[in-house]
């Protein structure tokens, strides 16, 4: 079973996470936002949402495709928050594989994008394109970097929620771009 969003093909596919479930799987593409790593796209949607959302899940694939170095770089300082973040909590002592940070020109180097979702919050009811992956300064958690309709910067965190208002059970939450325990901040 194939279907077409943004002139990408996807194709159902039995679910990595329960055998029981199937996922909506594009073919390994290359993306802008990932220096042109190749990536599979994971729509987080069932066959009826795809029906339903078809125009809006189209428009976060196009705009998704269309995120480039300018949003990489609007994303440096939200991850050096992020890591910021971290240091305070637990100290640069405990990070073996990673230098000190006294910038956030060389972020990116110490981050490992692998997965890219498209999905729709379940409290703002908007839709976001999210990239997940690894980062050096929280190996547990991960980092998570997520844009509204795929071309607004919304989110980063850890690998949790789509949007902080899903993750926060608030919508007032969108209007900040990382949420940490020490360190706020919005794409202003």
């Amino acid at each position: 079973m194939e279907r077409y969003f943004g002139n990408i093909r996807f194709r159902k596919v039995q679910s990595e996470i329960n055998e029981k479930w199937c996922s909506w799987l594009s073919d390994a593409i290359a993306i802008p936002y990932l220096k042109n790593k190749e990536c599979q796209i994971h729509l987080e949607f069932d066959d009826d949402e795809l029906d339903r959302f078809h125009k809006e899940i189209d428009i976060t694939v196009k705009n998704t495709l269309r995120l480039n170095d300018h949003h990489r770089n609007q994303t440096k300082p939200h991850l050096f928050a992020y890591y910021k973040d971290v240091v305070l909590v637990v100290g640069e002592d405990v990070f073996e594989e990673m230098p000190r940070l006294e910038t956030e020109e060389t972020i990116f180097d110490y981050v490992d994008l692998k997965r890219l979702s498209i999905g729709k919050s379940s409290l703002a009811n908007n839709f976001y394109a999210n990239f997940s992956g690894n980062c050096d300064w929280e190996m547990e958690h991960g980092v998570s970097i997520s844009f509204l309709w795929g071309d607004k910067l919304a989110m980063v965190s850890s690998v949790s929620h789509i949007c902080n208002s899903d993750a926060y059970a608030d919508k007032d939450s969108d209007q900040y771009i990382y949420i940490g325990s020490n360190i706020t901040t919005t794409l202003e």
